[in-house]
């Protein structure tokens, strides 16, 4: 297998938002306010979708609701429990599988929800907050837990907070958070032309 050039440089000129997102473990002990959480989900309404179906739905618990929010920890595996005890929001993201309108398979529907998920995150750097994506969860548990219908495909979970300290966390995981934020140069996956 040939291996891809990465780095950690950003070659070209980039929003302050993206190049500010980062995808961290350790989370302040502070709670996230109410105006900002609904920020969040106002910068999903006005993601792109297939026909503007907006297939999205999302889930979300904070620790002000203890019994909720540790529902939504009981189903991530346990390499995640291991930092996001301190995350005072979990979010769970799902879509609709098929058209509202037309009750026919949407192919789009997961894309979509990507989307949406994307401008969560940049609203959320524009806030001072971070999230972490994760797709490591009991898929089985996430949707008896949290009654999600068959009609929904399962997405994401999301931890989202205030930066924290890198130093509460354990060891091998504050060496990843402290690495460097390497990314596949642009020649490894763009072509000008049919592949």
């Amino acid at each position: 297998m040939v291996s891809k050039q990465k780095s950690a440089v950003v070659e070209f000129e980039i929003s302050n938002l993206i190049r500010n997102r980062r995808s961290i473990r350790a989370f302040a002990d502070r709670s996230v306010e109410l105006e900002k959480l609904k920020s969040l989900f106002e910068a999903t309404r006005w993601a792109p979708s297939s026909i503007n179906e907006q297939p999205w739905i999302y889930l979300y618990a904070t620790k002000e609701q203890p019994a909720l929010w540790n529902t939504f920890f009981e189903v991530l595996n346990d390499g995640n429990k291991a930092w996001v005890r301190e995350a005072p929001v979990l979010i769970f993201s799902i879509a609709r599988k098929n058209f509202s309108r037309f009750n026919t398979p949407n192919a789009y529907a997961l894309y979509d929800l990507g989307a949406a998920n994307s401008l969560l995150a940049l609203q959320a750097v524009d806030l001072g907050l971070q999230v972490r994506q994760m797709a490591g969860y009991d898929h089985q548990q996430a949707r008896v837990k949290l009654n999600i219908p068959d009609e929904y495909e399962l997405g994401v979970f999301m931890a989202v907070g205030y930066p924290g300290d890198v130093n509460q966390l354990p060891e091998e995981l504050k060496k990843r958070e402290l690495a460097p934020r390497e990314r596949y140069l642009q020649q490894e996956f763009t072509i000008n032309g049919t592949f």
